[in-house]
C-alpha cells in the first residue's frame, strides 16, 4: 500500500514538472515589454513590511513575497517605463509573468514568462493579455467585468488579472506611476 502511493505522488510530480513551460527568458521578456527603448536597467526592489502591509491595505491584494524583480526603461534620459516579475497561483502552480506598466500608470505589456499548469494555457495567448493593455488602477481589472473568461482557464485568468492589479499598486508605490 505504501509502496503504491509512493508511486503515485512520483507519478504526480513528474506530471506536474512535465507540464512546465518555459516561454520567456527574463531578457526576452524584458524585450517584449519594452521593445524600443535605449537602455533597461533591472533592479531588485525589496519592500518593508510597512510597505507590504500598506499595499495590502489599500488594494485588498495578498504581497507575499519581499522581494520583486523590476525594470526601468528609458529612452533619452526619460522613463518609458517599469516592469515587474510576479509569480500567481493558478489552480496549483505558479504562473510566472512580467507587467510593463507606463509612468502614467497604464499597462504596456503583459507577458508570460513560465507557465506550469497542466490546464488554462489559453492565458499565454495574445488575444487573452491584449485585454490589459491600457488598464490603470481606476479600472476593474476583473474576470467578467472589464477581462472576458476563457473557458477553461478560469482559475489562470484570475491569477493574471489578480497580477495585473499587483503590478500597478507596486509600480505606483515604488516608482510614482499614474501620479
Amino acid at each position: 500500500m505504501f509502496r503504491a502511493l509512493k508511486s503515485i505522488v512520483i507519478i504526480s510530480a513528474l506530471l506536474t514538472t512535465a507540464a512546465a513551460e518555459t516561454l520567456l527568458t527574463q531578457e526576452q521578456a524584458r524585450k517584449v515589454v519594452f521593445p524600443k527603448s535605449e537602455t533597461v536597467h533591472p533592479e531588485t526592489k525589496v519592500l518593508t513590511t510597512e510597505q507590504r502591509a500598506e499595499l495590502e491595505n489599500n488594494t485588498g491584494l495578498r504581497f507575499p513575497e519581499a522581494e520583486y524583480p523590476t525594470f526601468v526603461a528609458q529612452s533619452k534620459s526619460v522613463a518609458d517605463g517599469y516592469a515587474v516579475i510576479l509569480n500567481e497561483i493558478g489552480k496549483h502552480e505558479n504562473i510566472t509573468f512580467i507587467v510593463g506598466v507606463s509612468p502614467k500608470g497604464k499597462v504596456l505589456e503583459v507577458a508570460i514568462m513560465e507557465y506550469r499548469e497542466s490546464r488554462g494555457s489559453e492565458v499565454k495567448e495574445r488575444r487573452f493579455l491584449s485585454q490589459f493593455h491600457g488598464k490603470t488602477s481606476s479600472d476593474p481589472i476583473r474576470v467578467n467585468q472589464d477581462i472576458v473568461n476563457y473557458t477553461g482557464a478560469t482559475l489562470s485568468s484570475y491569477a493574471i488579472a489578480r497580477g495585473v492589479r499587483r503590478a500597478l499598486a507596486l509600480t505606483h508605490l515604488l516608482y510614482g506611476t499614474g501620479k
